[in-house]
């Protein structure tokens, strides 16, 4: 995809698809559904704007199917760190996207640790500093 025709719902549909993707590979029925749903709510999808719609999918998978799986995680990471450092979202919207993240990692049922693991990665390119992994921290007492 050429950048001069990536727009920010571009991005943010990269993160969501990479996000599911780098998840489990054999993405499930429901969470594509998911992601469908996630990008028509932020674009309103209506009669008019469909052709756009199915276009900004298409092309964004297009664009993900395209780097190699090595490096698919490093892009996502990146593009997360774009959207924040471009200011393309409030920071309110970044965290109804993170909520967006969440939804999709459930869609099958589960949100296991590298789902966890990864929406925080994410989070953190986005400058939110968010928690959900199940990690023990244990503060030392004294010196």
């Amino acid at each position: 995809m050429r950048s001069d025709q990536i727009t920010p719902h571009h991005l943010l549909c990269f993160v969501c698809i990479g996000f599911a993707n780098l998840s489990s590979p054999n993405m499930s029925k429901k969470t594509y559904n998911e992601i469908e749903s996630k990008i028509a709510s932020w674009i309103n999808v209506n009669p008019s704007n469909i052709v756009k719609f199915t276009n900004l999918i298409n092309d964004t998978i297009i664009w993900y199917d395209s780097i190699k799986t090595s490096e698919k995680l490093n892009y996502v990471l990146k593009i997360a760190k774009s959207i924040n450092t471009k200011e393309i979202i409030t920071l309110e919207k970044k965290k109804s996207f993170l909520s967006d993240i969440r939804d999709i990692a459930v869609a099958d049922g589960v949100f296991n640790s590298e789902e966890k693991n990864l929406h925080d990665r994410i989070a953190k390119e986005l400058g939110i500093n968010i928690m959900t992994t199940d990690k023990v921290i244990r503060k030392k007492i004294g010196y």
